[in-house]
């Protein structure tokens, strides 16, 4: 069994779609003709995962999953876990795609967010597969949009009962060009302790991180001392694999276009603790030649970032993350931004699990130049509004920042372009195990949420979704 991950691209942006495809990738052999079940029997198997998936308590979908897919034992939690972000899901629709497979469109019930899940069956007893996936809204389906009061009287209030029901858990802020509309936080900073979280509560980021590398790398090219149409064998030169070097440019390490790859999996799973500069990474990863040709397509790579901390290093003299203080969070006035998690009551542990069967405390995340630092909601809106105002970068390398290249428009030098209910905005989130978190500013109508939670994804871009989805559009 190839096992799926309920995960977006950490850029996934969008309320009502999915702006990166999850991953969910499964291969199935191919069953002999006797063995095709009917439709009718598929439904049965997808109403009966639903139901025990929706149930209230863990107890039905672990017994389900024994019966009828035991490999799938190890990742309960996971689908417990998105059983709490999501409220449980609603199907909307079935259909058999291929033989002995039917996919079921559902909605969260607790948010406004699509997507898909798929089972694959072996007979009418057995399952082979359970995939999630990203899945457009419906075309009849629209949100009204509100006053700005009763958008935020709306948004309170579903924070609110989501975190009575332990399925949120997080600090929020709404504002609107330089006046903050809404800044709460909800749920718990540390369970064991009972520690509430507070709205100056530091989160991880996750690949939130990712946009102060883009704006050191525009700094940079801005000050002329690097050019984005350079390959990165220009700065550095002692590369490990010569070929990739004289390939990708800087361009297409800050657009996701350079096929550099990522870095997370086994490899990087055992050499995690040793891995705390972009050198180590590249001693580690370096060797690899790119995944497809260099400009081709898009395709989100974390490497990428790391070579771009490695670029910013050798070309300034100083650790990335020094150089992000001098010329970043101290000029934005962003002072609860690190790399590392800060000791004490004031950091948010990150959880994995769910509320039904426990939740998990994971140690702390350290931040890298591809993302996984610690900041504040009010940090996240201190940096926003510095790049609006044009204090970290000229209107010209702003414009770089904010405005859609590649895949189709979605992606910028460093953030993802889109829209949600028709407005149109730009940020970039962020999601580990424990972690998830969202900016988004919307230039025409002058609102920027900034949303971090310490449970895993969507939680922060379904929040991100609602509130933005209603406030108004101008």
């Amino acid at each position: 069994m190839k096992r799926r991950q309920f995960l977006a691209g950490s850029t996934a942006f969008a309320a009502n779609s999915v702006l990166f495809a999850h991953a969910g990738f499964t291969s199935h052999t191919a069953l002999s003709q006797d063995k095709a079940l009917s439709e009718t029997q598929l439904n049965s198997l997808l109403e009966g995962w639903l139901g025990a998936f929706n149930a209230d308590s863990a107890s039905p979908y672990r017994a389900f999953i024994t019966e009828y897919m035991p490999d799938g034992l190890p990742y309960i939690d996971d689908d417990l876990a998105v059983r709490d972000v999501s409220g449980g899901l609603q199907l909307l629709r079935s259909e058999v795609t291929a033989p002995n497979q039917i996919t079921g469109w559902v909605k969260d019930r607790s948010w406004d967010r699509f997507s898909k899940v798929i089972l694959t069956a072996t007979d009418a007893h057995r399952l082979s597969d359970i995939t999630f996936r990203g899945a457009p809204a419906p075309t009849d389906f629209s949100i009204p949009r509100s006053t700005e009061q009763d958008a935020l009287r709306m948004f309170a209030s579903r924070l609110r009962s989501e975190t009575e029901a332990g399925r949120f858990s997080g600090a929020v802020l709404v504002a609107k060009k330089n006046q903050i509309l809404f800044r709460q936080a909800f749920g718990m900073a540390n369970v064991t302790d009972k520690i509430p979280a507070l709205p100056q509560t530091r989160f991880c980021i996750g690949s939130m991180g990712k946009m102060f590398t883009a704006v050191a790398t525009l700094q940079l090219v801005q000050r002329d001392k690097i050019h984005l149409g350079d390959a990165i064998g220009r700065y550095l030169p002692d590369y490990p694999n010569a070929s990739l070097a004289k390939k990708v440019t800087i361009e297409q390490l800050l657009t996701h276009t350079g096929g550099t790859g990522d870095i997370f999996g086994p490899k990087y799973d055992g050499h995690s603790e040793a891995l705390s500069t972009p050198a180590k990474m590249i001693t580690l990863f370096g060797g690899r030649d790119v995944e497809f040709e260099p400009g081709s397509k898009w395709y989100y790579s974390n490497y990428g970032y790391i070579l771009l901390g490695a670029i910013i290093e050798r070309v300034t003299g100083q650790e990335f993350n020094t150089f992000y203080a001098d010329n970043i969070f101290q000029p934005a006035g962003m002072h609860s931004t690190s790399q590392k998690a800060p000791s004490g009551d004031k950091t948010a542990i990150p959880y994995t699990g769910a509320v039904g069967i426990g939740l998990k405390p994971l140690p702390p995340y350290y931040g890298t130049s591809a993302g996984g630092g610690y900041s504040t909601v009010d940090d996240f809106f201190a940096f926003a509004r510095a790049l609006q105002s044009n204090q970290l970068l000229d209107a010209k390398h702003t414009s770089l920042l904010t405005t859609g290249k590649v895949n189709g428009g979605s992606y910028s030098l460093g953030l993802a372009v889109s829209s949600r209910n028709g407005v149109p905005c730009y940020g970039h989130g962020g999601s580990a195990p424990g972690v998830n978190g969202d900016l988004t500013i919307y230039p025409q109508s002058g609102y920027i949420t900034a949303i971090l939670c310490n449970r895993g994804y969507p939680l922060a871009l379904n929040a991100a979704g609602y509130i933005g989805a209603r406030l108004p559009a101008g």
